[in-house]
C-alpha cells in the first residue's frame, strides 16, 4: 500500500456515506410507505432501501474498525486523477452533509422576512440535495481509483496475499520449534 488515507478523509468519507444512505433507508418508513398502500407484495419495496442502509452502515463500521480500509496501491495516470477528484468530491460532500444539518436552524436565525409558503427552505433543501450528489460521485471516483490500483498491482504480480497459508506440522518436534 502506497497511499494511506488521513483521518480527516476517513471521517469525510463516513459523513458522505451516511448522508447518502440514511435518507434513502428511512424514506419508506414514514408517510410515503403508508400512502402507497398495501398489497401481497407490500414488503418488497422496503427491501431495497433497507438493504442499501445495511450495506452503508456495514461500510462505515468497516472503515472505523480497520486502519487501512481506504488505503490504495500506487497509481498513476487516469487512476491518480480519479483519486484526486474523488477526494475533492468527498470533502465537498462532507461539507454539504454538515450544511444539511445546520441549514434549517441557520436560515431561521438569519432570515428576517419569510415568505408565506416557506419556499426559501425548499429551494435551499433542493440545492443542498443536488450538491450532495457530488459527494457520491466523489465516492465512486475514489473507489474506482482504488480498484484500478489493486488491478494494476495484481496484473504486475506484486500483489501480496493478506495471509500466508502454512503447511500442517507433521510431528510434535516441529510444533516445539
Amino acid at each position: 500500500m502506497h497511499y494511506s488515507t488521513s483521518s480527516s478523509l476517513k471521517w469525510a468519507y463516513i459523513l458522505v456515506v451516511l448522508s447518502s444512505v440514511i435518507p434513502i433507508g428511512l424514506a419508506k418508513s414514514g408517510w410515503v410507505g403508508m400512502a402507497t398502500g398495501g398489497s401481497v407484495f407490500g414488503g418488497v419495496p422496503f427491501v431495497g432501501p433497507v438493504l442499501f442502509l445495511v450495506m452503508g452502515l456495514y461500510r462505515v463500521v468497516s472503515i472505523v474498525r480497520g486502519t487501512g480500509t481506504l488505503d490504495s496501491h500506487k497509481i498513476s495516470g487516469l487512476a491518480l486523477v480519479l483519486r484526486k477528484a474523488g477526494i475533492v468530491g468527498i470533502y465537498f460532500g462532507a461539507v454539504v452533509a454538515v450544511l444539511n444539518l445546520v441549514a434549517g436552524p441557520l436560515m431561521k436565525m438569519f432570515m428576517t422576512h419569510k415568505t408565506e409558503s416557506g419556499a426559501e427552505f425548499f429551494i435551499v433543501g433542493v440545492y443542498l440535495a443536488l450538491a450532495g450528489g457530488l459527494g457520491v460521485l466523489g465516492l465512486v471516483a475514489f473507489e474506482f481509483s482504488r480498484l484500478l490500483g489493486f488491478e494494476a498491482t495484481a496484473r504486475n504480480g506484486t500483489l501480496k496475499p493478506s495471509f500466508e497459508p502454512t503447511a500442517p506440522a507433521d510431528s510434535a518436534a516441529e510444533i516445539k520449534r
